[in-house]
């Protein structure tokens, strides 16, 4: 899981006595975060949300209950902080010769959002892959720059057979800085050769052909 949790509401404008209330109530969630102590945090993200729905506020919430291995409800809670994003908040979609600009407070938000739940989806019982790699897409188009990110991705794509994606995904969180991720451009091209070579073999007992492919590690 990435991202910590937020005292502050991204959208606020004018205040009334419900959003002060509110953000009283997330701001002493935060409080008892910092001491660690998870359920008078939980109470009180609860006790934000039950006065003004927000999507800092579920988004809190759902940390807390991530932290507290309550998968079911961390998902629900996620769902519910992307439910209450603001429409304004856009994906950014950068110039690839360009320099990924700066995320706001309410993208990193939902960046964050969004991959944990593919974390949250992979570690529920059963795994949803599906719903994982969804969600990992989502915060990798927000944040090109994001090297963990790529590297999750890469892990569910390799764990769902996707082979030749996550080689790419691989190579491309290593060039941003995963260096761990060197072992498994390694590892995961020794799959595809050794998958290629397979094929090769059932063509030859069938007499098909096989289109051949150069897959080496990046140095």
């Amino acid at each position: 899981m990435t991202g910590q949790a937020s005292s502050t509401t991204p959208h606020s404008s004018t205040v009334d006595p419900q959003e002060s209330a509110a953000q009283q109530a997330l701001n002493e969630g935060t409080e008892a975060l910092s001491r660690g102590d998870l359920e008078t945090a939980k109470k009180e993200y609860e006790r934000s949300v039950g006065i003004k729905k927000t999507s800092v506020g579920y988004y809190n919430l759902g940390v807390v209950q991530y932290q507290l291995r309550d998968l079911a409800s961390a998902i629900t809670s996620f769902e519910a902080s992307i439910e209450h994003t603001p429409s304004s908040v856009k994906p950014t979609f950068p110039d690839p010769d360009a320099p990924t600009p700066e995320l706001t407070p309410a993208q990193a938000i939902l960046a964050d959002t969004h991959t944990n739940l593919g974390a949250a989806y992979i570690l529920t019982s059963p795994p949803k892959p599906e719903k994982a790699l969804e969600h990992l897409q989502k915060a990798l188009m927000m944040n090109p720059d994001d090297g963990e990110v790529c590297y999750n991705l890469a892990a569910v794509l390799e764990a769902t057979g996707e082979l030749d994606e996550a080689l790419m995904a691989y190579e491309r969180s290593l060039k941003l800085g995963i260096a761990r991720a060197e072992l498994n451009v390694r590892n995961i091209s020794a799959k595809i050769i050794g998958k290629r070579r397979e094929e090769e073999e059932k063509a030859k007992q069938t007499g098909g052909s096989v289109a051949s492919h150069d897959v080496s590690p990046s140095s």
